[in-house]
């Protein structure tokens, strides 16, 4: 379970460039922690409920990633994140 969090922290860290790699990592990483919730509310009796608010909220801020990523190729004709000046 943890060395599915550490890949997915390296890999997020190591293709920083391309959103769409990088939305990609994140939803892996958002996968895994949902597995892991899931299995701790199972452990521990209790309802799961929580887990769905989750993935409404993990769904809600997919769209939000890949909306961000439609218009950005739109308007620079690519995904790489090093022409949008975040890195310092």
């Amino acid at each position: 379970m943890t060395n599915n969090i550490l890949i997915s922290t390296l890999m997020y860290s190591s293709f920083y460039k391309h959103l769409l790699i990088s939305l990609i990592n994140l939803e892996f990483m958002i996968l895994n922690l949902s597995l892991f919730m899931y299995l701790n509310l199972n452990y521990l009796k209790i309802n799961i409920y929580f887990l769905s608010f989750f993935w409404t909220i993990s769904v809600c801020e997919s769209i939000m990633g890949l909306t961000i990523l439609v218009f950005m190729v739109r308007k620079l004709g690519n995904d790489y994140t090093k022409l949008l000046n975040l890195m310092f």
